[in-house]
């Protein structure tokens, strides 16, 4: 019963973040203090935390994934390719649609 209270209350901590990145490609992370999940372009990736200076820095070695986030940047590594993504929010300055008059 401990462990699923426990996975309940980790799985709480987690959102759903979208991301856009280069191309307009999107991105939608879960990311927890310990580990994550990507989602991008029909794919899913678990990342796991690991130790990294300022940055939240996440990897999936097996599968080649790496994920960099500071503030509302992310750094998204899949294979060969790095795509530089930002967060979108309509509630954060910035990214909420313009009005017109």
């Amino acid at each position: 019963m401990l462990a699923v209270l426990a996975l309940a209350g980790s799985a709480a901590q987690a959102m759903s973040v979208n991301y856009q990145c280069t191309g307009r490609r999107p991105l939608v992370a879960e990311l927890t203090p310990r580990e994550g999940q990507i989602h991008f372009e029909g794919q899913d990736w678990t990342v796991t935390r690991v130790p990294s200076g300022r940055e939240a820095h996440y990897l999936n070695r097996k599968a080649g994934v790496e994920v960099i986030t500071k503030q509302r940047e992310m750094t998204f590594t899949h294979g060969t390719e790095t795509l530089q993504c930002f967060l979108k929010s309509d509630a954060l300055p910035g990214d909420a649609p313009q009005k017109t008059n």
